[in-house]
């Protein structure tokens, strides 16, 4: 006898798991920003025009405050809710997954590195990002003078990462990534 059931439900209860991991990491990282800083994006809502099972990258300035359970994490909410439910699928450098993976080691949480290990590396929730020849070549392209701003190789790894792997949106509480991103052209007169 079998069960057949849809992929989307045999793997929910593993991303359901990081619901379940906001305010674990609360000493596993110093804090970035100051407290009175303002989230400087908008809260993600459905009608940001991402359809289902759209991808969307995702870093450690956003997912940080999540695993920490901090106030400001209340805008990234929504996010994780839908990568959790299966609307979206989040997309990680290997360097936001070493970042969020540095914390409770750092610490000698084991267990909760597992943990997170478990849960951003469930294919169906999250594409993660390897460092291949293609990744660097895209980095070391965004960083040629003269097409933008001075891009750091941190944040060229990660915007290079999130066009690998497919993404449609960029999730970002880093402001050097902003300003790496070409401003649109003002609309002719």
């Amino acid at each position: 006898m079998a069960a057949l059931v849809p992929l989307w439900r045999r793997h929910r209860p593993q991303r359901q798991a990081l619901i379940a991991l906001r305010g674990s990491g609360r000493a596993c990282w110093p804090d970035p920003l100051p407290p009175s800083q303002p989230w400087p994006v908008q809260p993600l809502e459905s009608s940001t025009g991402q359809s289902l099972g759209s991808a969307v990258a995702v870093d450690a300035t956003v997912l940080i405050p999540y695993l920490r359970g901090d106030a400001s994490s209340r805008h990234s909410e929504p996010l994780i809710a839908a990568i959790a439910a299966g609307r979206w699928r989040g997309v990680l450098s290997m360097a936001t997954l070493m970042t969020l993976m540095e914390g409770p080691l750092r610490l000698g949480d084991e267990a909760l590195a597992a943990r997170y290990e478990a849960v951003f590396s469930d294919p169906t929730a999250w594409t993660l990002v390897s460092l291949t020849p293609q990744v660097a070549l895209a980095a070391a392209r965004l960083q040629r003078p003269g097409l933008h701003a001075a891009v750091a190789p941190d944040v060229a790894l990660e915007l290079a990462s999130a066009l690998q792997g497919g993404a449609t949106a960029m999730i970002s509480r880093d402001p050097r990534l902003l300003a790496a991103l070409p401003l649109p052209a003002p609309p002719l007169p």
